[in-house]
């Protein structure tokens, strides 16, 4: 996920804050510099009183004592400028650092640890922005849950660390079978949510389909053994209108019916 507009437009505004500060301190030292220029060439170059057009005489002591005047006034300021300049440069790494570790740190706060996929705290964040934009655009977006089916005789048979590397490996399945674009989201334990951006139903179907055969072809080459793994998936289109929880809602049910549907399906060849 994007840097947040509101975060970014803070540093902005601070970078901002600190270029006019250093445009002020610039702006005086320069107003400093050109009135104890022009109070020393007043000092040394000042007309008599009785001869107004007759100017006093610098003499050669006089005219290196006010070069040197102006040439200390010269290099302090530029030695001051170029403090002030690296402190500037200072201050504005230190506030981007600052924001870029805060950023990073809510970054992980929406990542799950184990699968390393967004973790359900963005779900809503995910579904809202998605909602706006195919809105904006006028296209659908899909939303895919699925689930493993009968993940706890996985972790009943092979204990739950093979139950969490089987989770891991499906997230990595998962990454396998969607664009940079889409999101996938661990919805619970063993559920994932893909949002699918300029997605209708028949590309959900693809997707659903190429990951089923991706979960079966690495279940059946797995060195650990055949897990059996499975897994059931509900499909979800977003048209005008409809809102975030009316599409997880109606995934679930979808996923539900093709749980349902794999069990009646076992149960039928087990009887035959």
């Amino acid at each position: 996920m994007a840097l947040q507009t509101a975060e970014l437009e803070r540093v902005k505004e601070q970078i901002r804050g600190l270029g006019r500060r250093d445009w002020l301190w610039w702006s005086l030292g320069l107003l400093s510099l050109l009135l104890v220029g022009g109070g020393l060439m007043h000092l040394f170059l000042r007309r008599a009183p009785d001869a107004a057009a007759q100017p006093v005489d610098l003499t050669l002591g006089q005219a290196v004592a006010y070069l040197y005047a102006v040439a200390v006034t010269v290099v302090a300021f530029q030695i001051y400028s170029l403090l002030r300049s690296k402190e500037s440069r200072k201050m504005q790494v230190e506030l981007l650092l600052e924001t870029l570790k805060n950023e990073v740190g809510r970054l992980e706060s929406l990542r799950d640890p184990m699968t390393q996929v967004y973790n359900r705290n963005c779900l809503d964040e995910l579904l809202a922005m998605e909602i706006r934009r195919s809105e904006r655009y006028t296209k659908p977006f899909a939303v895919i849950l699925m689930d493993i089916d009968n993940f706890k005789s996985i972790n009943d048979r092979f204990g739950h660390l093979k139950g969490d590397y089987v989770l891991m490996e499906v997230a990595q399945i998962l990454r396998t079978c969607v664009r940079g674009a889409d999101y996938i989201i661990r919805y619970g334990g063993d559920e994932f949510i893909m949002l699918l951006p300029d997605t209708d139903q028949e590309g959900a179907e693809i997707v659903v389909e190429r990951l089923q055969k991706k979960i079966t072809d690495w279940d059946t080459h797995s060195e650990d053994g055949r897990f059996e793994l499975t897994i059931s998936a509900g499909i979800s289109i977003f048209t005008q209108g409809r809102e975030a929880a009316e599409l997880v809602t109606e995934a679930d049910q979808r996923m539900y019916e093709a749980k349902r549907s794999h069990t009646s399906a076992s149960s039928t060849q087990a009887t035959s």
